[in-house]
């Protein structure tokens, strides 16, 4: 049985006819098909990457704050997206925490992108609605921290010999 199919050669296309072999041909469609195939294999791994990045920090607080919005809004977001919130994944933990609680300013390029700017709109709304005012530092102020309060007053939950006070 004789086939005809297109060839490519070096001087442009040629038809030809060849009869032991079987040309396979691959529509535009069936090509489409396996380019969005393999995007979407690329789109579940950054998905998966992304997800367990957020989750496990290795910052308990963080975990929560952007593991549980992560959860809620990675599966939503489309590449463009997923690849700015990638970008605020890759800050240290400590910076990333006062930055999203509101203790320092986030670097100027951090507060242009869009998923940081989403992430951190719910981190204030979580502190609003959780947090009593009267808790709260004032804006850009380090929060204090309990354990280490009366170092900054002077005074000491323990005698001035290091035995604990008297009640």
């Amino acid at each position: 049985m004789l086939r005809k199919f297109v060839r490519l050669n070096y001087s442009g296309l040629s038809w030809g006819s060849c009869s032991s072999l079987q040309a396979t041909r691959w529509s535009t469609t069936e090509t489409a098909a396996a380019a969005t195939a393999d995007e979407e294999v690329e789109r579940k791994k950054l998905v998966n990457k992304l997800l367990y990045r957020s989750k496990q920090r290795g910052f308990l607080e963080l975990d929560l704050l952007v593991g549980l919005w992560a959860e809620q809004h990675i599966p939503q977001m489309d590449t463009g997206m997923l690849q700015q919130f990638s970008v605020v994944l890759k800050q240290e933990n400590p910076d990333l925490f006062k930055w999203l609680t509101g203790q320092q300013q986030a670097p100027q390029e951090l507060q242009q992108n869009p998923a940081y700017q989403a992430l951190s709109k719910h981190v204030a709304e979580q502190l609003a609605a959780n947090s009593p005012q009267e808790a709260q530092a004032a804006a850009g102020k380090e929060w204090v921290r309990g354990w280490d309060d009366y170092n900054k007053s002077g005074s000491s939950p323990a005698g001035q010999d290091g035995k604990p006070a008297a009640a």
